[in-house]
């Protein structure tokens, strides 16, 4: 799959807070002393599973995921708030198979230029939790490739995702190339899907964005 276009906002969350929207197994990943919530929203192309058929239009469609950072049985990942996306298949599976708590949702999204206007609104269904967001940003200037122990690369190189399935943590590997990404400039931002989580942010936002990159993807495993 490709993951294009992606915007990464996060806001600083007090460790204590966090500490008690994660599941106890996990470890709570923290940069300078605060956990930290993200909103990525991205456009998701050429989805595929190894050994089937492309998937059509199936294979082509907007996501935008709440996050913070865990670590388990010393993998260092992500554990998501939510995940909401365009087609209901893709919600549906991972919903049923790797227990995330992926939402059905209605897009609309449009880039003009180095300007990026995204929306999404929650469809009504009595496992979706109400909530929108709206995001407008422009793709700045090319940083410089992030390295370890900064906090550009804490918040973008994340090579494992965990869930809660038959009872305990498991987790699944992604890789991907390191992320080049470029500053941001958000201009428009109303978004109620950090609140869904439980988090009411703070300030304005970290931001940076990304073209996207090429990503690959395995099963789940337990973890520990």
């Amino acid at each position: 799959m490709r993951w294009h276009d992606l915007l990464f906002l996060h806001w600083r969350v007090p460790a204590d807070h966090m500490r008690r929207l994660i599941p106890r197994e996990l470890e709570l990943d923290c940069f300078d002393g605060s956990a930290w919530i993200g909103l990525v929203p991205f456009t998701m192309m050429n989805t595929r599973f190894r050994g089937v058929p492309k998937l059509g239009s199936l294979s082509h469609f907007q996501e935008c995921n709440v996050r913070t950072y865990a670590k388990h049985a010393g993998a260092v990942g992500v554990w998501f708030f939510s995940l909401d996306a365009e087609r209901l298949l893709p919600v549906l599976g991972a919903r049923a198979l790797w227990r995330l708590p992926y939402m059905w949702s209605r897009f609309a999204v449009e880039r003009r230029g180095d300007t990026i206007d995204y929306r999404l609104t929650r469809r009504r269904l009595p496992s979706h939790p109400p909530a929108h967001t709206h995001v407008t940003w422009e793709v700045g200037r090319a940083m410089p490739l992030a390295q370890p122990g900064s906090l550009e690369y804490f918040l973008s190189e994340r090579y494992w995702l965990f869930t809660r399935r038959f009872g305990g943590i498991e987790r699944g590997r992604v890789h991907h190339q390191h992320w080049p990404l470029c500053a941001a400039t958000i201009t428009q931002l109303d978004d109620s899907l950090i609140r869904a989580a439980g988090v009411e942010p703070e300030g304005a936002p970290h931001a940076m964005c990304s073209d996207g990159v090429d990503v690959e993807g395995w099963n789940l495993v337990r973890s520990g």
